[in-house]
């Protein structure tokens, strides 16, 4: 077969075992290795073991696996230095993928992904593997759905402030973040705009975890519901951010038809959502693998084109108005009721 070079069989073989790699960040990341490094220093193996409270010879192996990679530096003393890669796992680093690194392999994630083959026969991953479905699943792992509600929070895509700066918000009296986990792209939204206020809200195990100290000194409240149901009424925005892409067309459309219930005359819906280009090659590739991260946890939930948001929001009596790229690789598409 021609056209298959050494270089293209060493990707593809790193890529199948990519899922190695994976695992090693989360072990490293769960102790806080980057954070135990200050920026420019170097530390011991046998300190960061020390302080960690772990054995030196396997957590050498996993700096040094990781090392390979151009993640940390290790001299043959065996003292770690940082890379520009290693610093993004501190928690302090902008953008830092620290909470990444230890959410996706969570075990409910990765077991999730044990049975993605499921999938093709229209079952979902996440409850063959778990006999639940993955919010029940949250739910009942606390652990990890406050580490869900900080990946959220964090994520690499710097969204919450690109939503926070691409949109006009001047004269908006109140929003309503939908599913707004902890409330990060809200908070953004009410610091750079003194007269708005916002509700959160969210599942009431996701609200009971938000402390008052994030309320933005007051200018955002919670709720405790299910937006399947009823949401607050009378707001002048209604936000989806990164919502729909978690839920099927049926139960997308649910969700649409709970926010045109609770949406009067002359306010807006904003969904923030990444939309898929039709050709992959023009597409970031993360965006796919979020898609496949849609089908394991919850089967035919997916990321969409503008055109399939344009169809569900006409259905449940909105009409698309604008839509917003932004500095992130999601788009806000602005609605109204028609």
């Amino acid at each position: 077969m021609s056209g298959c070079g050494d270089d293209d069989r060493l990707a593809l073989d790193l890529l199948i075992r990519g899922f190695q790699v994976s695992r090693i960040i989360r072990l490293v990341a769960d102790l806080e290795i980057a954070d135990r490094i200050a920026p420019e220093t170097s530390m011991s193996i046998a300190a960061l073991a020390r302080e960690s409270g772990v054995l030196a010879a396997p957590l050498l192996r996993a700096v040094r696996a990781l090392a390979a990679f151009g993640i940390f530096r290790l001299d043959q003393n065996g003292n770690v230095a940082h890379t520009p890669r290693s610093l993004l796992l501190r928690a302090d680093a902008p953008q830092s993928l620290s909470h990444s690194a230890r959410f996706w392999t969570t075990p409910g994630s990765w077991r999730a992904w044990e049975f993605l083959d499921v999938a093709l026969h229209d079952r979902v991953p996440h409850e063959a593997a778990w006999g639940t479905d993955r919010f029940s699943y949250l739910r009942d792992h606390p652990a990890e759905g406050r580490l869900f509600d900080a990946f959220m929070a964090h994520f690499p895509d710097n969204r919450h402030d690109a939503v926070a700066g691409s949109y006009d918000f001047s004269g908006t009296g109140l929003v309503v973040d939908v599913g707004g986990g902890n409330g990060e792209t809200l908070r953004r939204i009410i610091a750079r705009h003194p007269g708005l206020r916002g509700i959160l809200f969210d599942r009431a195990d996701v609200i009971a975890a938000v402390p008052p100290a994030m309320l933005s000194e007051g200018r955002m409240t919670t709720q405790a519901g299910s937006f399947f149901e009823k949401l607050p009424s009378g707001a002048d925005c209604y936000m989806l951010v990164r919502v729909l892409h978690d839920w099927a067309d049926e139960a997308a459309l649910r969700i649409l038809q709970s926010c045109r219930a609770a949406t009067p005359e002359g306010s807006r819906l904003l969904i923030v959502e990444a939309l898929m280009p039709v050709d992959p090659s023009l597409g970031r590739q993360t965006e796919y693998l979020i898609d496949m991260q849609m089908m394991a946890m919850f089967g035919r939930a997916r990321e969409r084109t503008e055109a399939e948001y344009g169809g569900l929001l006409a259905e449940a009596g909105f009409e698309l108005t604008k839509v917003m790229p932004t500095a992130s690789p999601v788009s806000i598409l602005e609605a109204v009721p028609s």
